[in-house]
């Protein structure tokens, strides 16, 4: 029977929202929004992509090629860009690594899928197959990694692979930073194997002097000098007060009455008899250094008597990190410590870097919990360069540690993969699923293009060599972003990390088919601010 009431969904929604549906309203729309994405991440892929200038909302100066740092900084409206950024900040959160492969292949993926409408094709047909080409592309992957870093304690071998995953925006940088790194990282690693923790590899940026007077310590620095003359403390023992170290005040006002300057000095003396036997109570416990959130003069003038180390820290992420180094507990009261309360370090001193003190809690032993790396530069820009690629490089050595196979380099494995599955859907498949798997087998091609482009040369010629060198099975051949030619990337150690790859992958296809699945938006009306 059919049915003359006509349906209007707006009726049904509050003035000022917004309702659309349709493929030329919706689909096409979020594909198209997509889009905008790849044009700000592609020409700073890959180790010859341009800086990005980025004005934060706080009105600081970033200049970056770093996709981190260009995603979180950018304001994005529409729901379908925010959804992608997010897979692509998740990628590199946990990996490390691969987040602008996430935007660039994820929409490289989108826009198969409009030539694919386009033509004539269904939703569901390309939604289908392209979980099912995903599928068989991961399948081929587990067959394309072909190296194994069999010991992952050697500190060349590591450093050589982390340095391929930093942005070469510094040339030579790399080469004094990823040694560092790799040695904080795999001497972190011998102390806890089974639980690596990427937060125990810390970084100090003090403003002076060149990256090639990085150092790493073993242990904790504190951007401080100590409050007294004690600058040196072999075989320290620790105690850390969250609070002021002076006498307590009691909860309620009281008031003392003074008739005579006997009764002053009388109260002034008990005070100092008190805060002096604190003081020689830590000193029975074996105590020689005291951290607190601050000192009273008296207090300083006893613990400068009986040659105690006093140094006053008021960040609580700093003492939280020094407990940690020494395996002390942060007490909240000024009271005599128990054993399992102490801290023990091997050396606590008062170093200079340039005109930066700084107190260093080293351990001798090579299996600290905590690692800190001294960065040097000469620009702030330099200095936040070199902490976030200490963190990057960090989450990408825990991703080696969980999965220690890596795939060729350079846009070898995209180029392979392409052939396989082209390969495979002449040869297994027919019709509309083939027609589907070969557009999706095209859009990796984007990732060597993407590279070819970046390094100034001619796609068509270098991606001609690379189907070429492939056809003939010599699957190792990348993009040499030096010469307009092809590079044999196993003879030449140019690696992607097997994990970062696998999942950036699985990353873009759930993007772009959670995208496609999205056939109506409803945006509702904009709440009014409350003054």
């Amino acid at each position: 029977m059919k049915s003359y009431i006509h349906t209007n969904s707006m009726s049904m929604l509050e003035d000022g929202s917004r309702f659309f549906t349709g493929i030329n309203e919706v689909i096409y729309k979020n594909i198209e929004a997509s889009f905008f994405l790849k044009d700000i991440i592609s020409n700073s892929f890959g180790p010859e992509g341009m800086n990005k200038m980025i004005l934060s909302e706080y009105e600081k100066i970033m200049i970056t090629n770093n996709t981190v740092d260009i995603l979180k900084n950018i304001n994005v409206n529409h729901p379908i860009s925010k959804l992608m950024l997010f897979f692509s900040l998740n990628q590199e959160l946990d990996l490390g690594d691969s987040g602008g492969f996430v935007v660039i292949f994820g929409t490289e993926l989108l826009k198969s899928s409009y030539c694919l409408l386009k033509d004539g094709f269904h939703i569901s047909d390309i939604i289908n197959n392209f979980i099912k080409a995903g599928k068989l592309t991961l399948k081929f992957l587990e067959t394309l990694a072909i190296f194994r870093l069999a010991d992952i304690t050697n500190i060349k071998v590591v450093a050589s692979l982390l340095s391929l995953t930093m942005n070469q925006t510094n040339q030579g940088l790399e080469s004094y930073l990823a040694p560092q790194i790799a040695y904080a990282c795999i001497k972190t690693l011998l102390h806890n194997k089974k639980n690596f923790s990427n937060s125990d590899i810390r970084v100090v940026k003090i403003l002076g002097g060149s990256y090639e007077q990085i150092k790493t310590i073993t242990g904790s620095v504190i951007l401080r000098d100590t409050e007294g003359t004690i600058k040196k403390t072999k075989k320290a023992n620790i105690v850390i007060f969250s609070g002021v170290f002076d006498l307590t005040s009691p909860e309620t006002k009281s008031s003392i009455l003074f008739k005579t300057a006997e009764d002053i000095m009388s109260c002034q003396s008990s005070e100092n008899f008190f805060i002096e036997q604190i003081v020689k109570d830590l000193i029975n416990c074996g105590i020689n250094v005291i951290i607190a959130n601050g000192f009273s003069d008296i207090s300083l003038y006893f613990i400068e008597k009986y040659n105690i180390m006093a140094l006053k820290i008021q960040s609580r992420f700093d003492l939280r990190r020094i407990a940690r180094t020494c395996g002390a507990m942060v007490l909240g009261k000024i009271r005599k410590p128990n054993l399992e309360e102490m801290g023990k370090c091997d050396f606590v001193s008062v170093r200079s870097f340039g005109s930066q003190k700084v107190t260093i809690f080293q351990q001798e032993t090579l299996q600290s919990k905590i690692f800190t790396i001294v960065a040097r530069a000469s620009s702030t820009h330099l200095l936040d360069f070199i902490e976030k690629t200490v963190f990057r490089s960090a989450s990408v050595f825990k991703t080696i540690v969980r999965d220690n196979r890596f795939l060729a380099g350079a846009g070898a494995s995209e180029i392979e993969m392409l052939r396989r599955l082209k390969s495979f859907s002449y040869e297994k498949t027919s019709g509309v699923q083939q027609f589907i798997i070969q557009k999706f087998a095209e859009a990796f091609e984007s990732i060597p293009r993407t590279l070819i482009e970046n390094s100034g040369q001619d796609p068509f010629k270098i991606l001609s060599f690379l189907y070429n060198e492939h056809s003939k099975g010599n699957e190792y051949e990348g993009v040499d972003i030096q010469k307009s030619t092809t590079i044999n990337t196993r003879r030449n150690g140019i690696w992607d990390s097997f994990a970062c790859k696998y999942w950036a992958i699985k990353h873009s296809i759930e993007a772009s088919t959670t995208i496609l699945t999205v056939d109506q938006i409803i945006m509702a009306k904009k709440s009014l601010p409350d003054y």
